[in-house]
């Protein structure tokens, strides 16, 4: 009996001990639950270089455009946020100066304390978390401009390479840290951004003396490794781009390659460049994979410009014992397309000024009887440097009057901005800002007759060098961008491309006599280039400037058409091609709009139209021997 009880009191136990087990183990598998690994994802959105332009309109043309615009941005924006649950928006900087609403705001009805850009108010109403300083932040309008983009952002805008010349402090915050719940875990990510330090060339006139800029390279290899150390993710969201090469004080337009490839660096989100990334574009360079969005493996993106597009990373996250890892991206560029819808709520914000610039673009100040047009201002002398080149000449006079410098010939620099520039007939306030582009302000500096020929030096690299012995035909290739293309007003010269660098400025004369050291010019140009933009000769450093003014060069070019009213800029011909008996035939491409030109002005001589390369692209070939006016 005893040994039955205890039978049935060991069989008791065995089950008891069993259900222990299956307890414990039930127990173990919940503990190694919490401990085992999770895995969730994080979407990175960005824009760059929206440059104020908020509604997909072209204030320049006064006319809707289909492709761009940050309402139409906004619309990709709420489509990512509606597919995925846990997104970050951010900004790579360019935001608050660029197009006419940039100019109205910061000039022709100046923003007061306390208010703020249209473009801040969109940016707060779409709930980005940080924004990173690009170069026209702070460059064009100077800083007090900036200070009310800063007072009035809902996000801070960060640059871990800008600092205050008086407190040596940073001027914005190097970096920002947010904090995002992923299922129930807290994934702290870091954000750091970097400014151009050309900003100390472009803006020279608003920046010395008030903020100074370390190199961008320099500034990452001591911020990233520190940011990294107090985050989970880490990002670049810098006004950077993409180029091979990159060496510590080198280009802007190339150290988000260098950036992207550091370790610490989980996804890399730029700008500055206008173009967008992935792309063909980028197929060049070692380490970058255009099918998989990565640099060296770190996923990244570029969105273009003015909001043509959204940069979109899709990051997979895993979380183990208290560690997150990047396991799995996809890169993606949203593009803007001719149907996507314009947001009604960034239509609303922007609806004031909005009308009061269109109203402000389509004020008449004078007309012309000469079409000024840019399709061939690289090759031939046109309107629309002429037009330039005239007013500021007329500028320069004036201000040089009764100063030590009023016997000085004058010279006057210009360069076509934008060679699909088309003005014709009545004169706008549009059409101005179509022909002067960018809001530079004037510079006049000193240099003798040699240093004039080697400034135009660095504009005859524009092309690549042609054989005159080639039987094939052909096609002059422009090596940079039309804005570092500046032509002289004021003296005679030739440019021959048949020649290497550095020997194709031929026949330079002022009044008949050859340019040399013993002539001394007083030359007007623009911050920029007296800055050391475009990397001329005697410029920035070497610049021996006599004359600066916060005066816009643009509207120096307002002024003098309501001076005269009508004005009829009839290119000088001071400058051309220099003829060469080419073997074979030589082309050249410009806007697909041209062919029409040319049948419309019988006064262009040597330049016949040959086909249409695509749709925005027409290939005419040229006769060195008479090219230009009759």
């Amino acid at each position: 009996m005893l040994l039955a009880n205890r039978n049935k009191n060991f069989g008791g136990l065995k089950k008891l001990g069993l259900a222990l087990l299956i307890i414990a183990v039930l127990i173990g598998v919940q503990s190694l639950d919490v401990n085992a690994e999770s895995e969730h994802s994080l979407t990175l959105m960005a824009t760059a270089d929206l440059h104020q332009y908020i509604l997909s309109y072209d204030y320049m043309n006064d006319e809707p455009y289909e492709t761009y615009g940050f309402s139409k941005t906004y619309t990709l924006i709420e489509e990512v946020r509606e597919e995925r649950e846990n997104t970050l928006l951010f900004d790579a900087g360019d935001a608050i100066q660029g197009s006419m609403i940039g100019n109205y705001e910061a000039l022709v009805d100046p923003l007061e304390e306390g208010e703020t850009q249209a473009i801040i108010e969109a940016m707060n109403h779409a709930g980005y978390v940080a924004a990173g300083v690009g170069n026209h932040e702070v460059q064009d309008f100077g800083l007090d401009f900036f200070d009310l983009a800063i007072e009035g952002s809902e996000f801070p805008w960060i640059a871990a390479n800008l600092f205050d010349s008086e407190t040596d402090d940073y001027y914005t915050q190097p970096y920002e840290i947010i904090e995002k719940d992923l299922g129930g875990e807290t994934l702290e990510i870091g954000v750091i951004a970097f400014v151009p330090p050309e900003i100390m060339q472009w803006g020279r006139t608003h920046l010395l003396n008030e903020v100074y800029v370390e190199g961008i390279m320099e500034s990452a290899e001591q911020y990233i490794p520190e940011l990294a150390d107090k985050t989970d993710l880490l990002v670049v969201a810098s006004h950077t781009g993409i180029g091979e090469g990159y060496e510590p004080g080198a280009s802007s337009y190339e150290a988000g390659y260098k950036l992207a490839q550091m370790d610490e660096v989980d996804a890399f989100l730029g700008g500055h460049s206008h173009s967008i990334f992935p792309s063909e574009d980028y197929e060049y360079l070692d380490e970058v994979d255009i099918d998989e969005g990565t640099i060296a493996g770190t996923p990244a993106s570029k969105p273009g410009r003015w909001g043509e597009a959204l940069s979109v990373i899709d990051l997979d996250l895993a979380y183990n014992d208290g560690e997150w890892e990047v396991v799995g991206h996809n890169v993606e560029v949203r593009e803007v397309e001719p149907d996507t819808e314009e947001h009604v709520d960034i239509i609303e914000i922007a609806a004031e000024v909005h009308y009061a610039t269109v109203d402000y673009v389509r004020t008449p100040i004078g007309s012309t009887e000469i079409p000024i047009k840019g399709y061939f201002s690289e090759i031939k002398d046109t309107a629309v440097t002429q037009i330039v080149n005239d007013a500021q000449l007329w500028y320069a006079e004036e201000q040089l009057a009764d100063s030590d410098y009023e016997d000085y010939p004058i010279l006057s620099v210009a360069a076509p901005f934008q060679t699909s520039t088309a003005v014709r007939e009545d004169i706008t306030i549009g059409d101005v800002t179509d022909i002067y582009l960018y809001d530079n302000t004037v510079y006049i500096l000193e240099m003798d007759g040699e240093q004039v020929i080697e400034f135009l030096e660095r504009t005859a690299e524009h092309f690549s060098q042609l054989d005159p012995d080639a039987d094939e035909a052909q096609v002059i290739d422009i090596l940079g961008p039309s804005f570092n293309y500046d032509v002289i007003e004021g003296i005679e010269y030739e440019i021959d491309i048949t020649q290497p660098e550095g020997e194709r400025i031929v026949n330079a004369t002022y009044e008949g006599e050859p340019l040399d050291d013993e002539m001394t010019f007083a030359v007007i140009t623009n911050d920029y280039r007296a800055g050391g933009g475009g990397e001329f000769p005697h410029t920035g450093d070497d610049a021996e400037v006599i004359f600066s003014s916060a005066d816009a060069n643009r509207d120096q070019i307002i002024f003098y058409i309501e001076e005269y009213g009508e004005i009829n800029p009839v290119p000088s011909g001071n400058w051309n091609l220099k003829a060469h008996d080419f073997a074979g035939p030589v082309k050249f491409d410009t806007h697909a709009a041209a062919s029409d030109y040319i049948e419309e002005m019988d006064r262009i001589q040597g330049i016949e139209f040959v086909e249409y390369v695509d749709d925005d692209t027409a290939r005419f070939e040229l006769d060195f021997d008479v090219l230009g006016w009759d």
